[in-house]
């Protein structure tokens, strides 16, 4: 919930080009939020906690549920779960690759996931991989959209989903 609203809205600022959000463009993250994010037919996806409700909902056998606080938790773990779930063998040279590939900073570095080529010509307002950490809404919220985020997440956690806002 927290860390989603605030990758979509920096998702939104960097492609505003395509999806011309205009509390966006002028930096107005209070309207984002309670006129965007937290209506339900005007994200892309609907409400966050709907959305995620929705496919927990679906019992999917091929769905592996990953959170991103577990990645960045112990990445070595969520990797072997991954590759389990895939049936995949996970040889110790192909763990140490994907672990190294995988790094918050080499993505940075790495053009074809950074979209470091598509900001030649844009207003990218922040880079595409932008901190890797947990917890950057801290300071972000108000008490009142902290609480909103709150009760939608008791709503996904009622529904069987597993949601991590810090590592403490």
């Amino acid at each position: 919930g927290h860390n989603t609203l605030l990758s979509y809205y920096h998702h939104i600022a960097n492609f505003n080009w395509f999806f011309h959000c205009k509390a966006v463009e002028e930096g107005d993250f209070d309207t984002f939020f309670s006129q965007i994010f937290r209506q339900p037919h005007v994200s892309h996806y609907g409400l966050w906690e709907d959305h995620v409700c929705e496919w927990l909902a679906h019992k999917i056998p091929n769905v592996l549920f990953i959170t991103y606080e577990d990645l960045v938790e112990d990445t070595e773990r969520e990797l072997e779960r991954i590759a389990e779930f895939l049936g995949v063998e996970l040889t110790s040279k192909l763990k140490k690759r994907v672990l190294h590939e995988g790094k918050f900073e080499t993505m940075q570095r790495n053009n074809a996931v950074s979209y470091s080529w598509g900001m030649k010509d844009s207003k990218m307002q922040t880079p595409f991989i932008r901190q890797g950490k947990v917890g950057g809404w801290r300071g972000k919220l108000s008490e009142k959209q902290d609480k909103e985020l709150d009760e939608a997440i008791e709503k996904v956690i009622r529904a069987g989903g597993r949601v991590r806002c810090t590592l403490d």
